[in-house]
């Protein structure tokens, strides 16, 4: 299965809303194959799901400043 027909499925099952806030996000900035899939995914994870995505995210961006100090 690819990321296209991956995207496809997910996006089919958005709440209508979502799917829209997703869509309006995609054209605004020029997305590739892959950031489409990733938002689908964002666009449908709960609210615990997104919480632990943005401690992720936080935890990255503070391991890539600590990196870029280094140098």
């Amino acid at each position: 299965m690819d990321i296209e027909s991956l995207y496809g499925q997910i996006a089919a099952r958005l709440p209508e809303d979502r799917r829209l806030v997703m869509e309006s996000l995609m054209d605004e900035f020029e997305v590739g194959t892959t950031m489409r899939l990733i938002l689908a995914l964002v666009s449908g994870a709960n609210q615990r799901e997104r919480q632990v995505l943005r401690l992720l995210m936080t935890d990255i961006e503070k391991m890539e400043a600590q990196k870029s100090s280094e140098k």
